[in-house]
């Protein structure tokens, strides 16, 4: 498993890309998202190109019940206990397993988020999924307030590591790649657990960058609020 210190915090996104850490970790939320590259091989490019298509979740959960279990969470993020976010965290979980018939993965609510800073740039780490534990992480405080992070910003995070989990256990794309697939099938869940009318949704946009996409966020206009 990865540390927290000198480059290697730095370096953990092409790790994970290249296969060498069974974890995906989370630098935020969707500002500044950028996808992963397409893979080399053949039979990779080929999940990594299903997962890109499957913007959509078929499937979804129980409205009213996500978002009535999203209200607990919320309501426990604001007393900042730690336990007490844990507990309706993975409640979510439990729901969104359930639906899906999978394993329900764990969970670990931990406080301050780590961060690293070098010249030109900086790494903060909102949440991460272990594949071989089957084990969600996330921070609740900010890296350098230490305040409680928002909201949004955690129900997101957690959204984000539940959908690695799905990707593995329920879709079959076990690199779980970062592709427009993928973002869009988080999107799904985390509008729904805010109850957002479908008139006040917008698509996600993208722009391509060489073999990539990032999002386009001059054409995008919602009411989404970033956590920094």
């Amino acid at each position: 498993m990865p540390e927290f210190g000198d480059a290697k915090l730095k370096e953990w996104d092409s790790d994970v890309v290249a296969g060498r850490e069974p974890l995906r970790p989370e630098s935020g939320l969707l500002r500044g998202v950028t996808t992963d590259r397409p893979p080399r091989s053949a039979e990779a490019r080929r999940a990594f190109e299903a997962s890109d298509a499957l913007t959509r979740l078929v499937v979804l959960p129980n409205a009213h019940d996500l978002q009535a279990r999203a209200a607990l969470l919320e309501k426990a993020l604001a007393t900042g206990d730690q336990r007490s976010v844990r507990v309706e965290g993975e409640s979510i979980l439990e729901l969104l397993a359930r639906t899906y018939e999978i394993t329900t993965p764990r969970l670990r609510v931990l406080g301050t988020r780590p961060r690293k800073v070098w010249e030109g740039g900086q790494f903060e780490l909102f949440g991460d999924y272990d594949f071989q534990e089957k084990r969600i992480r996330i921070w609740m405080r900010t890296a350098v307030l230490e305040k409680v992070t928002s909201y949004r910003g955690l129900l997101h995070t957690l959204l984000h590591e539940f959908c690695h989990h799905l990707d593995r256990e329920g879709l079959g794309f076990l690199e779980t790649p970062h592709t427009r697939g993928f973002h869009g099938r988080v999107d799904d869940l985390y509008h729904l657990a805010l109850a957002t009318p479908p008139k006040s949704r917008r698509p996600l946009v993208w722009i391509r960058m060489g073999s990539a996409w990032r999002i386009d966020w001059s054409k995008l206009r919602t009411s989404r609020s970033g956590d920094r």
